[in-house]
């Protein structure tokens, strides 16, 4: 059984201001996307993991390093990196103010199956589900019976969750968005090759304390 622990990164300044930050760019994690990878850090303290492995992106990396410091058993852990967490890239509307109005922005959260990003150059949902459970599924072969912690990014997990889990593509998006630092922990029963969900979106253990 490998247990998978994913964390989405911190609060970010595009966050705030509610801009596309997809693949192609990022922004500093605020005081309290800072604030909320210790406390998830300390959450996650006394779990002694086997791999970890982050999203090449600084704001995911940030939040790993904040989390990981609050670790209670670093000894001989290795910290991997992965293109392939990335979040889905935007194209040209990386940094651009999200419309909620636009068809495109609505099928990407409420209908990923109809989701098509040709006109600003960005990327399918079929190409970051792809890249994203290669690496899961090597990830649990190579540690069967292991504890292993993914800090990536809001759109990636959400759909990597449900992907895993077996969900038709219309509902890979369902559950989201994933709060910030949300931690979601899923299991992979190696002999009936299915993953099963034991934890979602968790950040029950956040103070109250959400100003930037």
């Amino acid at each position: 059984m490998t247990t998978f622990y994913f964390v989405r990164h911190g609060k970010t300044e595009l966050n705030l201001s509610l801009r596309f930050q997809g693949g192609e760019i990022d922004s500093p994690l605020l005081p309290v996307g800072i604030e909320q990878a210790i406390q998830a850090g300390r959450y996650l303290s006394d779990i002694r993991f086997d791999a970890v492995s982050v999203s090449t992106q600084k704001r995911a990396m940030d939040t790993a390093n904040y989390l990981l410091k609050e670790n209670n058993f670093l000894d001989g852990l290795t910290v991997q990196y992965h293109d392939s967490l990335r979040e889905i890239k935007f194209g040209k509307r990386e940094g651009a103010e999200i419309d909620h109005t636009d068809k495109q922005t609505d099928y990407l959260r409420n209908r990923p199956d109809l989701y098509d990003p040709t006109d600003f150059g960005g990327e399918t949902i079929d190409s970051l589900v792809a890249r994203s459970i290669e690496t899961i599924e090597n990830l649990s072969e190579a540690y069967p019976d292991g504890k292993v912690l993914i800090v990536a990014h809001g759109v990636l997990l959400i759909t990597l969750i449900n992907a895993l889990v077996g969900k038709e593509k219309s509902k890979w998006r369902e559950g989201g968005p994933l709060a910030n630092t949300s931690i979601s922990i899923l299991e992979k029963d190696q002999n009936k090759k299915v993953y099963t969900i034991k934890s979602f979106n968790d950040i029950s253990y956040q103070s109250q304390n959400e100003e930037a």
